[in-house]
């Protein structure tokens, strides 16, 4: 009986490794784009060159991320392995199982040529059945001063929409959500997935989000920002754009102070530099520091609306030499132009 049992065990243990060993292939015999089955379930796969991809259910397209490890191909959260057994240029087989204890089920995938003869995760064959124009949804409605707002989600992209009495919030509504739904900036969103598939494996898309900074009885400012995947501190940016709530119009205060064959036209940049009888004023008292070459005033500035005032400043650049001033509407009207003084008097 003894003997008995101990074939029976070295009989389970030799199928448990014929299970789970297999050749081992290098990254870039993978590299590519396939399609087929996992277990019964069809899905579409894709390896870069240096030990990462991704894969996705057919039925649910989201994307998976896949590293190399070992031989293995390891899914991230540690939600199964996939190892393959054999490979020829356009059939690729083998296993995926959660771990040596639990059932395998089996691999079988094709090559798939993609159209534009990329060969990662960054692939048309691969990608474009993500690339779906995605449905608008709404949060919770959240209380700012006098107004209520709540978030707008497009895809990955974060936007903002308002409710109020005033006039103008429809045609507020009405530019933010183009905004947010811009054609451009969708495109923009599939190429960052695509940069950071073939470079990673990973379904990562840009950081977002919205919110109000400034209300009065006359305007209404927004804060866009967005934080670009990939470029680390580099890749931040931040848009504000102020409306008036009577008819929803657009405009930046920087308008105010920027002589302009039409005044109300929208400026082209979100920072300038200060006009000069301005910079005077506000850098009479302070001495030009050699460690910060714009502490003589002649760096570009932002101007958003503060609940007291104008305020004038410089992107934080982590060196701590950025420079900032606020001025009352009364403070700032001596260089406002002649339409800028008549928006100021609404500040007051």
């Amino acid at each position: 009986m003894y003997t008995r049992m101990l074939l029976n065990i070295v009989s389970s243990s030799l199928m448990i490794v014929a299970t789970f060993s297999s050749t081992t292939f290098a990254a870039d015999e993978l590299t590519g784009v396939w399609q087929g089955q996992l277990g019964k379930s069809k899905v579409r796969v894709c390896f870069n060159q240096y030990g990462t991809g991704s894969y996705y259910y057919q039925k649910y397209l989201t994307p998976i991320r896949l590293e190399l490890q070992d031989g293995i191909w390891k899914e991230e959260n540690n939600t199964g392995n996939w190892q393959f057994d054999t490979t020829t240029p356009q059939k690729l087989s083998g296993h995926w199982f959660k771990d040596s204890a639990s059932k395998s089920l089996p691999i079988q995938l094709e090559r798939q040529i993609s159209s534009d003869n990329i060969v990662d995760c960054g692939a048309d064959a691969y990608n474009l059945p993500l690339e779906t124009t995605p449905s608008l949804s709404r949060g919770k409605w959240q209380n700012y001063q006098t107004i209520e707002y709540r978030p707008l989600t497009f895809g990955t992209d974060i936007g903002i929409e308002f409710k109020g009495q005033q006039t103008g919030i429809a045609s507020i509504n009405q530019f933010l959500e183009h905004k947010l739904t811009d054609e451009a900036q969708l495109s923009d969103t599939f190429e960052t997935r695509r940069r950071m598939l073939a470079q990673m494996g990973s379904f990562v898309a840009d950081e977002t989000f919205a919110e109000p900074i400034f209300i009065n009885q006359h305007w209404l400012s927004v804060r866009l920002y967005r934080w670009a995947a990939g470029y680390g501190a580099n890749g931040v940016s931040q848009e504000f754009v102020s409306f008036s709530l009577a008819d929803g119009k657009p405009f930046h205060p920087w308008q105010w102070f920027i002589e302009n064959e039409q005044p109300q036209a929208l400026p082209e940049s979100m920072s300038y530099p200060l006009p000069q009888a301005l910079k005077q004023k506000l850098f009479a008292d302070i001495t030009p520091n050699a460690e910060c070459p714009t502490s003589d005033g002649s760096g570009y500035y932002q101007l958003t609306l503060e609940a007291n005032g104008i305020k004038f400043w410089e992107t934080p650049r982590g060196d701590g030499c950025e420079q900032e001033f606020i001025l009352s509407p009364q403070e700032a009207m001596p260089f406002a132009t002649q339409w800028g003084k008549t928006q100021l008097k609404l500040l007051e």
